[in-house]
């Protein structure tokens, strides 16, 4: 129903800036004009609230992650790799408030963080580590950190970035939301965690003792 979905949005944006103590039913019907006895028409309270916008912001973006891999399950294990990382870096930038949330609730433990690591968060990771797990057996990739380990690395360089956006502009006058940007970021972090940051002449010059 389009209300609800309205509803969920506006709660997800509210909680995305405010985190779940700084935002209320109250304050999510002030902010996004609607009425508070609709919200708890369709919600009970606050946390029943919560769960369902996240289910609304990372259900299709977690569905959408495991299609793509499903489809390309003949393809090669980096070519995986590597689609992976453009498509997650792409739902980054698609889906903002959904990544603020997610970071702001792994600060500390709590009942949200466990239900969002039960739901989603470990699934996601099992996903991606699974890729990695396949392109290390198949001697594609190093196994100098287990797949786990080079998962946070993949997800983290293909995160930050685009998180990074108000100090970006205010630094460099870069917006990173634009899709030139983002595969422009996509495109290096494939480059460098697969290729490396080394020119070929820099690679074959002596190297300085550490």
């Amino acid at each position: 129903m389009a209300t609800r979905r309205m509803i969920l949005e506006a709660a997800l944006q509210t909680f995305s800036l405010y985190g779940y103590d700084g935002a209320s039913i109250t304050s999510i019907a002030r902010l996004h004009r609607v009425s508070p006895p609709l919200i708890h028409y369709y919600f009970k309270n606050k946390e029943e609230l919560w769960r369902a916008a996240m289910d609304q912001g990372i259900g299709d973006m977690f569905t959408n992650l495991q299609e793509v891999c499903a489809e390309l399950v003949e393809a090669d294990s980096v070519a995986r790799l590597k689609f992976f990382i453009r498509r997650y870096t792409a739902l980054v930038a698609e889906k903002p408030a959904v990544f603020r949330v997610i970071v702001r609730e792994t600060d500390m433990p709590s009942p949200r963080l466990t239900w969002l690591a039960h739901h989603y968060m470990t699934p996601m990771f099992k996903l991606i580590a699974g890729l990695v797990e396949e392109a290390q057996k198949a001697g594609r990739l190093k196994s100098i950190v287990p797949p786990y380990h080079m998962a946070q690395i993949i997800t983290g360089a293909s995160y930050h970035f685009l998180a990074s956006r108000n100090r970006l502009l205010e630094t460099y006058g870069v917006d990173v939301n634009t899709r030139e940007i983002r595969e422009r970021h996509s495109n290096a972090v494939i480059d460098i965690l697969f290729t490396g940051m080394l020119t070929p002449a820099a690679g074959t010059a002596r190297r300085i003792p550490d």
